[in-house]
């Protein structure tokens, strides 16, 4: 007995270092974004208030759903007049389509079944990372009747707008070239400061609301 309860706080140790190396990773990137865009860090103060309620706090807003579903549409109907492209589109629509189906059938059979194999930090991980993808392959099945085949119209989640895209200007707009480029990401020294930073040590919440009034500037509503 003694020896089933080690070996099982042994595995809870090893789940907890397997998440805390994934999440080292995760916040290691976004720092390193944040500084090639230039967000001040003082927006990213960490309100512990949010673990309450993790899951919910972790879905994506309204309008940042816009994101997962214009952005695959765009590159669909960029790449619709390439064959070769389009083959490769659809392929790999189809081979995602099935595997992530498959994965979540066998996970989801073996969580109901309490099957012993089972990591529950792997196996959350796994789930998010194929709910995105399912969020995607479902961007690529909505259809909004039009009564021009060349134009497609798009609700803009968190607003009551909607996009009308001429497919015929978009293709023309676009020129498919043969060769890869160099992709790098930005840096701070390629992008103009939005605000700058305030440091935070040494100064009171009053302080720090002063200083960022005087950075941010006056807000005003948009009409």
């Amino acid at each position: 007995m003694l020896k089933k309860a080690a070996a099982q706080t042994l595995s809870l140790k090893e789940q907890y270092e397997k998440l805390g190396d994934r999440l080292k990773k995760n916040v290691d990137d976004i720092d390193e974004l944040m500084k090639a865009t230039n967000v001040p860090q003082y927006t990213a103060v960490p309100d512990h208030n949010v673990m309450a309620n993790l899951l919910q706090e972790c879905e994506d807003s309204d309008f940042w759903q816009n994101f997962k579903k214009a952005a695959p549409i765009f590159f669909c109907t960029a790449i619709e007049h390439d064959n070769n492209l389009k083959q490769l589109r659809d392929m790999s629509f189809i081979e995602e389509l099935l595997k992530t189906k498959s994965l979540m059938r066998v996970m989801k059979d073996k969580v109901v079944k309490g099957d012993s194999d089972v990591d529950i930090v792997e196996y959350a991980l796994a789930t998010r990372t194929l709910e995105n993808k399912l969020k995607i392959l479902k961007a690529l099945n909505i259809h909004v009747e039009s009564e021009d085949s060349n134009k497609i119209i798009l609700n803009v989640n968190g607003s009551s707008k909607a996009l009308q895209i001429d497919l015929e200007k978009l293709r023309d707009a676009i020129t498919i070239l043969d060769n890869h480029v160099e992709e790098k990401q930005a840096s701070p020294e390629d992008v103009k400061p939005l605000v700058d930073n305030i440091p935070l040590d040494g100064i009171t919440e009053e302080e720090y609301l002063k200083l960022a009034v005087e950075k941010i500037g006056t807000v005003q509503k948009t009409p």
